[in-house]
């Protein structure tokens, strides 16, 4: 467990991937402030052998049934306008990234609605949550569990979780399928 994201180390963990990193925060922008941040994905997307950077982000549309809500969850003190400089921070951050990193960066825009911040690294699962609460979702809670997130995605494409599937398994399935959801659920960006 984790009070606040920055205790993480990200930075670090982001550094240390050697297969695959998902993103599904809804917004990057912070990432994008953080020169750690930014040469840690870097330096993932450079290793032989690293395979993929999925990132899902929210295209700004305060005019979707629940985004007006949710953006008072992710910056409860920020204006419309504040939000709308934020979200395209995140996707010219993301945009960048991809750019500079020819078919390592896939670059989702889902409509699903986020159920909480989730970032896999390989098998580490780091997630938090979402609150109506004047502290945003960066200084809450965080925890991290291990998984076998591979043979989690190949559940997901087959259809079915096996049944002598752990309890430890299925909950860690949740976060697997939530990004999976969400990238399904999306448009995807090409560059």
């Amino acid at each position: 467990m984790y009070v606040g994201i920055h205790t993480a180390s990200l930075p670090f963990v982001f550094a240390e991937a050697r297969k695959r990193i998902v993103l599904h925060a809804a917004m990057y922008s912070n990432f994008a402030r953080s020169p750690r941040h930014v040469e840690a994905l870097n330096t993932a997307l450079l290793k032989p052998g690293f395979q993929k950077l999925q990132a899902i982000a929210l295209p700004f549309d305060p005019k979707r049934g629940w985004m007006e809500e949710f953006m008072e969850v992710l910056r409860p003190d920020y204006t419309l306008a504040q939000m709308e400089h934020e979200f395209n921070s995140s996707r010219d951050f993301l945009v960048r990234l991809a750019a500079h990193h020819d078919g390592m960066v896939e670059l989702y825009e889902t409509r699903a609605m986020p159920c909480m911040p989730i970032i896999i690294v390989d098998d580490k699962i780091l997630f938090g949550h979402y609150a109506h609460s004047p502290v945003p979702a960066p200084q809450g809670y965080w925890f991290s569990v291990s998984a076998p997130v591979e043979t989690m995605r190949e559940w997901l494409r087959q259809g079915s979780v096996p049944d002598d599937a752990t309890p430890t398994q299925r909950a860690s399935l949740r976060f697997v399928a939530d990004c999976e959801y969400a990238m399904r659920n999306a448009k995807r960006l090409f560059l």
